[in-house]
Order: C-alpha cells, then sequence, then structure tokens
C-alpha cells in the first residue's frame, strides 16, 4: 500500500478463529498472529485480482 508500504492481509474467517465470541483472543498465539494482520477482507475478496483488492483496502484505510 503505498501510504504505509508492504501489509499482510487476511481473510474475516480467519479473525473470527482468533477470536473468542466476546471478543478476546483464544490465546496469545492468536494474538500475535491478529497483530500481524493490517486489514481482514471477507472470503470471496481473497481472490480479487491485486488492483480490485488494493481498492478495497484503501477504502477501509481511509
Amino acid at each position: 500500500m503505498p501510504e504505509v508500504g508492504e501489509v499482510l492481509v487476511s481473510v474475516v474467517s480467519l479473525n473470527e478463529l482468533l477470536m473468542t465470541e466476546e471478543g478476546d483472543y483464544v490465546n496469545e498465539k492468536a494474538q500475535l498472529i491478529d497483530e500481524q494482520i493490517f486489514y481482514f477482507v471477507n472470503d470471496d475478496e481473497i481472490d480479487l485480482p491485486v488492483k480490485s483488492l488494493m481498492s478495497i483496502l484503501s477504502i477501509g484505510f481511509v
């Protein structure tokens, strides 16, 4: 991303595995993983062309 540099993007389904229903991390390892991920996209969006994905990320970053 031009504004912040290279970032790690993942899917919402992973985010759901990292968190409890109460919004806490399931464990310390889950927190470490989550803290490395810049943005979560919907599972079907991760396979979009890079330009389309960058557009989604730019909207979420504003």
